[in-house]
């Protein structure tokens, strides 16, 4: 059987097409690079693909997977501040993939992802103790500003690493400092409001 027309498993074409897009981007990414990549023809992918944007779909859920891995890598024995770190990270170390994830390509997909991100990291904190006995919407304020923290640094860093540093900041002790000011800022709003009512 010629490399022309080897057989190719769907797998093995996402891989391939998750590394070209993990180094390369977007602008490495085509059937014809995926192809050269297996050593095969187009026709093994477009036998397993319905359509290009189904491969590329596969490769921001891949992508997806691996940023999940990363945000629960244990790096300062706290998991909330863990997860912003590992998030900053990840934009940092896997620049094309990260864009991947939120370059507009497929709205309805990065929805989907979005909200699976959400509902995973809650998972991880059902038991956090700085979280215990918050009600859900003070759970909610804190996470959301929080993220909205991360995800801004991480789209920050991932187009200029050197951001920080201008400032005179190391990332990884600004986000700490920021996740508590956060945390206790809202602490004490929730500590007032209850003393008011």
């Amino acid at each position: 059987m010629s490399p022309r027309n080897a057989q190719f498993g769907r797998e093995e074409i996402i891989e391939a097409a998750f590394q070209l897009v993990r180094e390369k981007g977007w602008e490495g990414f085509s059937v014809t690079a995926v192809a050269k990549s297996i050593g095969g023809s187009t026709m093994p992918i477009y036998s397993q693909f319905s359509n290009v944007r189904e491969l590329e779909d596969e490769v921001c859920r891949k992508a997806m997977g691996l940023l999940k891995e990363s945000l629960l890598e244990n790096r300062t024995e706290d998991k909330w501040i863990d997860q912003a770190i590992s998030y900053v990270n990840f934009a940092m170390e896997e620049k094309h993939l990260f864009r991947c994830l939120s370059d507009g390509r497929n709205i309805e997909l990065q929805k989907e992802l979005g909200i699976g991100l959400v509902d995973f990291l809650d998972g991880t904190l059902v038991d956090y103790p700085l979280f215990t006995g918050l009600n859900e919407i003070e759970f909610r304020m804190i996470r959301m500003a929080r993220m909205m923290f991360a995800q801004r640094l991480a789209h920050w860093l991932n187009n200029d690493i050197n951001y920080l540093q201008k400032s005179g900041l190391e990332a990884e002790d600004f986000i700490r400092k920021s996740s508590k000011a956060i945390y206790d800022g809202f602490m004490l709003q929730f500590k007032n409001n209850a003393d008011i009512a």
